[in-house]
C-alpha cells in the first residue's frame, strides 16, 4: 500500500483505512518487535508491543509528511524505535530491585542463589546454542518450543510451508542436541 492509498482510504473510511494497513503490515511489525524481545520478553511482551506500534503509527502517521511514498519505511522506523525502547525497559525491569521501605533490614527468601544462577546461565547457554542455528532454524525452535506455537502459525513468521516447518525443526532439533552434548550440557 502506497502513502497516497492510504490517505484516500483514510478520507473515505478511517476503520477500514487502519484495518488494511494492519493486516498488510502485522506479520512484518510482529518480525521486527519479537527478534528485538525474544531474548527478554514473553509472548505477551511482544503481542504488547505490537500492539503499541500500530497505535503509535495510526496516531501519527496522519500528521507526519512522508518521502516518496514510502508507507512501508514509516512503519520500519515506528516499530524498530518502539520495540527498542521495549526492550530496554524490560532488561531495566529485570535487573532492577525494588525495595519496601518496611523491608529493607531482611531478605528472606526461599530460593537457593547457587541454583538459581546455574539455571540462568544454562539459560543463556541454550540461547545461545539456539541462536547459533542460524535462520530460519531459531525461530522455528524458539516459536515452537518457547512460544507454543505449531507449524501452521510459525509459517507467517518464517515464509515457510508447515510441512517444511516440521522437516527443519526436526533437523534443528537434531543439530542441537548435538550442540548440547558437545558442550557436555543434558537437559
Amino acid at each position: 500500500m502506497k502513502h497516497s492509498e492510504y490517505q484516500q482510504l483514510l478520507k473515505t473510511d478511517k476503520c477500514k483505512a487502519q484495518r488494511t494497513v494492519f493486516d498488510e503490515y502485522l506479520n512484518y511489525v510482529y518480525t521486527i518487535a519479537f527478534n528485538r524481545l525474544r531474548s527478554c520478553g514473553s509472548r505477551e511482551d511482544v503481542d504488547e508491543c505490537v500492539s503499541d506500534i500500530f497505535k503509535d503509527i495510526f496516531d501519527s502517521y496522519e500528521n507526519k509528511p512522508i518521502a516518496d511514498n514510502d508507507i512501508k519505511g514509516f512503519i520500519s522506523t515506528v516499530a524498530l524505535r518502539k520495540s527498542a525502547a521495549y526492550y530496554h525497559r524490560l532488561c531495566r525491569n529485570k535487573n532492577s530491585i525494588s525495595l519496601d521501605d518496611e523491608h529493607t533490614d531482611t531478605f528472606p527468601s526461599d530460593e537457593n542463589i547457587s541454583e538459581s544462577a546455574e539455571k540462568n546461565e544454562m539459560r543463556r547457554t541454550l540461547m545461545k546454542l539456539i541462536e547459533s542455528l542460524g535462520e530460519p532454524d531459531s525461530t522455528i525452535i524458539i516459536q515452537k518450543y518457547y512460544y507454543g506455537r505449531n507449524s501452521f502459525e510459525i509459517s507467517g513468521f518464517v515464509s515457510l510451508t508447515p510441512a517444511m516447518i516440521r522437516v527443519r525443526s526436526s533437523r534443528a532439533l537434531k543439530k542441537l542436541r548435538r550442540l548440547l552434548s558437545d558442550n557436555d550440557i543434558s537437559i
